[in-house]
């Protein structure tokens, strides 16, 4: 790698190429220490017109940016002192990652020029007389290399929101031939996912709410009681159930980190946690993605026994859709081992892309 120190000519495409660019109003930021570098440049690229915005110190650069986008940025490497530069063109590509930014040096350094295209320099130039015209041709260039990854980003945003609902809309359509099949053959899809006996396991350390959820649930609950977190880990593991609700105030483990530990060793347990029955009690469920709250405030057992028809038929619902998703991997395992691949590629080229 070598310091860019052409003596260039103009391409035929120039005129072109400034015309395109005075349509969009490309900005340039120039950063440079020395006043007299900001009255070359500007009356360089303006002859281009191209706005120019000069700054002299890398405060000034990066408060800039924050406002307003520059399609090019022109760094001094030596601002505000030697190769101090180059941490100023890694800060403005993480605060900008579309801007393009050229590196300027007044002396020929290998290192530098590493250092510089590691920061995220597309090029490092020599600043002297015989590098002028290759300048504005790089900065030009630069300023449509922007425009274009601004443009293919939006393009690949689209086309990500697109491929996403393609898959939905494709598992719907799945969902729905699998229930008419099963329909033809004599079978109703809401009933394919039988119930008979509801279990749930009750980690208190207070046999109370357990009591009373087991008297007034209706038929077709079994309720088992737990009276530590780790009791109810031990039978979580050694039995099979439907729900978990644990209460939020066992002193043995983190009523958290039960639930979390049955929702990851066992992820058809629909696991909940509960505080009282009380004036500040609540019923959240945990999730994935964290926990959403089910009942506030919780204050009596009955607010959920009222709710335990309705909490069988969201397991069901839950199990059919997990029989719908299976069913959709034994089908389409190499569509959907391409797909995830071309969504990894689509993220890829959105995050980094060019330059």
């Amino acid at each position: 790698m070598t310091i860019t120190d052409p003596k260039v000519t103009t391409s035929g495409s120039y005129r072109t190429q400034t015309a395109v660019l005075q349509l969009v109003g490309i900005e340039v930021l120039v950063l440079d220490g020395d006043r007299r570098v900001h009255s070359g440049i500007e009356q360089l690229l303006s002859e281009a017109h191209l706005h120019v915005t000069c700054v002299d110190s890398a405060e000034d650069a990066l408060a800039v940016v924050q406002r307003q986008f520059f399609s090019v940025a022109l760094v001094d490497i030596d601002t505000p002192s030697p190769a101090s530069g180059i941490h100023t063109i890694r800060a403005l590509k993480e605060a900008s990652p579309t801007t393009m930014v050229i590196g300027m040096t007044p002396r020929r350094s290998y290192d530098d020029a590493v250092e510089a295209v590691r920061a995220g320099a597309i090029d490092l130039i020599l600043k002297a007389p015989e590098s002028v015209a290759y300048l504005k041709e790089r900065v030009l260039d630069a300023a449509g290399r922007s425009v274009g990854k601004r443009e293919v980003d939006s393009v690949l945003v689209d086309v990500r929101t697109v491929h996403e609902e393609f898959l939905q809309r494709f598992m719907e359509t799945e969902r729905r031939a699998i229930d008419l099949a099963d329909r033809a053959s004599g079978k109703d899809p809401a009933k394919l996912v039988s119930l008979e006996e509801l279990r749930v396991l009750v980690v208190d350390e207070v046999d109370d709410f357990f009591s009373v959820m087991s008297e007034a649930a209706p038929k077709g609950f079994q309720f088992v009681h737990a009276t530590s977190g780790g009791e109810g880990l031990d039978r979580a593991s050694t039995g099979s159930f439907h729900y978990a609700m644990i209460a939020e105030d066992v002193s043995d483990l983190p009523a958290k980190t039960v639930a979390r530990t049955i929702r990851n060793q066992h992820p058809d347990t629909v696991v909940l946690t509960f505080l009282g029955p009380a004036e500040n009690g609540k019923v959240d469920l945990i999730e994935l993605a964290g926990q959403r709250s089910l009942i506030s405030p919780f204050t009596e057992a009955k607010q959920l026994v009222d709710r335990l028809d309705e909490l069988a038929e969201a397991w069901r619902i839950k199990a059919r859709e997990r029989r719908y998703t299976q069913a959709f991997r034994e089908r389409h395992y190499d569509f959907l081992r391409r797909y995830v691949e071309l969504k990894t590629k689509i993220e890829r080229a959105i995050t980094d892309g060019p330059g």
